[in-house]
């Protein structure tokens, strides 16, 4: 597909603001549905043209590109006529309702943390969990591991360093991409 218009100077600023803002999670979306790194990226590439030719329609543009993310993953599926993917469930799930992409976030948060865990202990991964999903506080989180508090801070913020590393290995940049 080709670009079919020129976009003026606001335009040009807007575009450039959504697929800074975008990118990231249409990426992941659309590489959560069908696992290939490189293919995810044209589809991606063509959602955004998509997006550029049609910008001056578009009221929501975060919703605008998930719906047609989906469309461009059903006819990527389609074209490569992939027999052991059944198309009618692929979107068959809390996504259908989308609005930020819970599901996926969460599927996401979870392999990556699941990676980092797999080569940390119990005691980091307790940690971690205590924080920031249980929301101790540092000092209430060391006290129950038998840590100081600054050793506390250290291993958290290490796994969130971690954990950042790994967002970005499947292409999230900030956090506020998932949300």
């Amino acid at each position: 597909m080709n670009f079919k218009r020129r976009l003026n100077a606001p335009e040009t600023e807007q575009f450039i603001k959504s697929y800074d803002s975008y990118y990231s999670l249409v990426f992941s979306t659309i590489y959560s549905k069908i696992n290939n790194f490189h293919d995810a990226e044209d589809i991606c590439q063509e959602v955004f043209i998509r997006f550029y030719n049609k910008m001056d329609e578009v009221e929501n543009p975060r919703k605008w590109l998930y719906g047609c993310l989906r469309i461009v993953v059903l006819d990527y599926y389609k074209e490569k006529r992939h027999k052991d993917v059944d198309t009618d469930e692929l979107f068959d799930d809390i996504s259908l309702g989308y609005v930020n992409g819970f599901r996926d976030t969460r599927m996401m948060l979870k392999h990556a943390m699941d990676e980092i865990l797999d080569k940390h202990g119990d005691r980091d991964a307790s940690l971690f969990e205590m924080i920031a999903v249980y929301n101790y506080t540092f000092a209430e989180a060391a006290r129950h591991l038998n840590l100081g508090y600054k050793q506390a801070r250290y291993r958290y913020s290490r796994m969130a360093e971690m954990l950042m590393e790994k967002l970005r290995e499947k292409g999230v940049e900030r956090l506020e991409d998932l949300l």
